[in-house]
């Protein structure tokens, strides 16, 4: 939240008014969280696992999500981990979207994504961009898509 609240300027405080309502969001979404996780320890709905490696079968779900992960993260997971994990998540789904696609320090579209999509597209993996309505963070106004053929 120091991290949002000193870079303001880099958001769209639009379906969010300010760094306190967000930080209440991220707090009642925490809560949520924590309320359902100890209630579904017994039904296995939560698997505890961590790209690059997934504990899934090939194709196993129709659709993987990435949010604030990858690409978001530019400075901290290297060009080969998020080629690692992106091929991950395309094994395990048949379909990938990954969202947003900027660096969180430049605010910028992140130096992996290019390397990433030529990666995929040479596995034999289509991949594209596609506008998306919602927008936090400013320029964040695509995603990823990534589908096997």
């Amino acid at each position: 939240m120091d991290q949002v609240s000193r870079n303001k300027e880099n958001y769209v405080w639009k379906n969010i008014r300010d760094v306190k309502e967000l930080g209440e969001v991220r707090m009642e979404a925490m809560r949520a969280f924590l309320s359902d996780y100890g209630n579904a320890q017994q039904t296995r709905r939560y698997i505890n696992a961590s790209l690059p490696t997934l504990p899934f079968k090939n194709a196993e779900f129709d659709l993987a999500l990435c949010s604030h992960y990858l690409f978001l993260y530019s400075d901290h997971v290297d060009q080969q981990q998020h080629v690692d994990s992106m091929h991950e998540l395309c094994r395990v789904a048949k379909e990938v979207r990954v969202y947003p696609l900027l660096s969180m320090r430049n605010n910028k579209i992140s130096k992996h994504l290019t390397p990433v999509m030529e990666a995929l597209e040479k596995g034999g993996i289509n991949v594209s961009l596609a506008p998306v309505k919602y927008e936090f963070q400013k320029g964040a106004t695509e995603m990823l898509l990534a589908k096997n053929v």
